[in-house]
């Protein structure tokens, strides 16, 4: 790769973004160890990451309050709760915030939802549209997107800046036997964006794909995790898969619908190492490692950019509780201490 090419492709990593990732679900990274939760917490989460292939540098945080439904000793149901909050997400390229609803009736199981306004800065190559979901007439590929980037202000193919919003729901599920823990993380959404006069899709470099606007699409993560040094180290394998979905009206008079783009899917080796601290802690960060492979994408298998060239993700997960914890009878009236945490 040229120097030049190299130089403005590490300068993309200041704009664009990730996908939603972290070592464990916020629910579980937050969970209490040494029994039930308290009924009232507010806690934080902040993931900053670096993403290679496609390159992206984000900060992507969520504030809420929970309230526990009910009290439970089991390690299968003791961490539930409804939430309500925040959740904002910043990089040079764009900013994108709303409220959000997460809803856990058992440690196992969480179902979240966010309706979040987005604006593109209409830096650093983004956004780019496209007439037509029909992959042989577009090409949103990493060479592609850094030659737009450098026209002329005023080119109708340029970037540009522009706003809209987006729906995202999502559903954690995770068990944990002994050391091993299964997990797989869904969420899918529906964006609305302002595009340019004439277009009826986008690239959204937060999921590599090219989106339907007011279209839905989806990700998958699938998680098989070993845990040791007493829930300190995570090791495991990850399979990712994605993909829009496309209506009629995504595409131009006369274009194949056969020809829309299909799913994306990598998988390979993560890490994790939680510095933990003791339940109800102001702060306990965990640093984090993905490197997958390619495995089907449109662009990353051979045809802009090397299969041998992995998907890598570095990243520092920080999470905390708010409120304060009070000495409550909940915590003393445990007849003895509950075992780890049933989750990551």
């Amino acid at each position: 790769m040229p120097v030049r090419r190299v130089h403005r492709a590490l300068l993309a990593t200041l704009t664009a973004s990730a996908a939603l990732f972290a070592a464990a679900p916020d629910a579980s990274a937050q969970a209490y160890r040494e029994g039930p939760p308290p009924q009232h917490r507010i806690v934080y989460r902040d993931l900053t990451l670096f993403r290679w292939n496609p390159l992206g540098l984000i900060s992507d945080a969520r504030i809420t309050y929970r309230y526990r439904l009910y009290k439970s000793e089991k390690l299968a149901f003791r961490d539930n709760f409804i939430a309500l909050g925040v959740a904002p997400a910043l990089s040079g390229a764009f900013l994108r915030g709303g409220p959000t609803i997460e809803i856990q009736p058992a440690s196992f199981l969480q179902l979240w939802g966010i309706y979040e306004y987005i604006g593109y800065f209409g830096a650093f190559n983004f956004l780019q549209s496209y007439p037509t979901a029909d992959a042989t007439r577009v090409n949103y590929s990493d060479t592609e997107l850094e030659r737009r980037g450098e026209l002329p202000k005023g080119d109708p193919a340029k970037n540009y800046s522009t706003f809209g919003s987006q729906f995202i729901f999502g559903a954690n599920l995770q068990f944990k036997f002994g050391p091993v823990v299964v997990r797989d993380q869904f969420r899918f959404g529906r964006p609305k964006m302002s595009l340019r006069k004439g277009d009826r899709v986008f690239y959204d470099i937060f999921y590599d794909l090219l989106t339907g606007n007011d279209g839905f699409w989806m990700t998958n993560d699938a998680d098989l995790l070993f845990q040791a040094l007493d829930s300190r180290l995570t090791l495991g394998i990850r399979y990712t898969m994605g993909r829009a979905f496309y209506e009629d009206y995504h595409f131009a008079p006369g274009d194949d619908q056969a020809n829309a783009p299909g799913s994306i899917h990598r998988a390979g080796p993560i890490a994790a190492w939680t510095f933990k601290k003791p339940d109800g802690a102001s702060l306990e960060p965990t640093v984090l490692l993905v490197m997958n492979w390619w495995l089907k994408s449109p662009y990353r298998t051979g045809q802009d950019v090397s299969q041998a060239v992995p998907y890598i993700v570095a990243a520092l997960n920080i999470t905390g509780d708010l409120l304060p914890e009070k000495k409550k009878a909940d915590v003393q009236s445990t007849p003895e201490k509950a075992p780890p945490a049933n989750t990551p």
